[in-house]
């Protein structure tokens, strides 16, 4: 993981704390497709196997794809964004989904 990646990563996982969050409904109902818990989530974020830039999404927000293991030996991966307001940075979470 390079420098870029970890205050991403930082970047994210402050947002986290701090409640500065928005999680699509895609997100959710992928979520619920997998049987994942936000545990699992918070869990992978926190310490995490590997962080790349996917390059900007659609809008032209930088988009993260994390990825690691859930608790269930799952591994999964997770696509955010980093959304900037007039006050603080918010992360995006858009999908998530295991890994072949």
């Amino acid at each position: 993981m390079d420098g870029t990646a970890r205050r991403a990563l930082r970047e994210i996982q402050k947002c986290i704390s701090a409640g500065r969050i928005t999680v699509l409904s895609h997100f959710v109902e992928r979520m619920d497709l997998r049987g994942l818990f936000w545990m699992d989530v918070v869990d992978i974020i926190g310490s995490p196997e590997d962080v790349r830039d996917g390059g900007p999404e659609r809008f032209g927000r930088p988009k993260w794809i994390i990825g690691g293991t859930a608790t269930d030996g799952l591994k999964i991966e997770i696509v955010c964004v980093i959304d900037k307001d007039e006050s603080q940075n918010s992360t995006v979470f858009v999908t998530i989904y295991w890994q072949d």
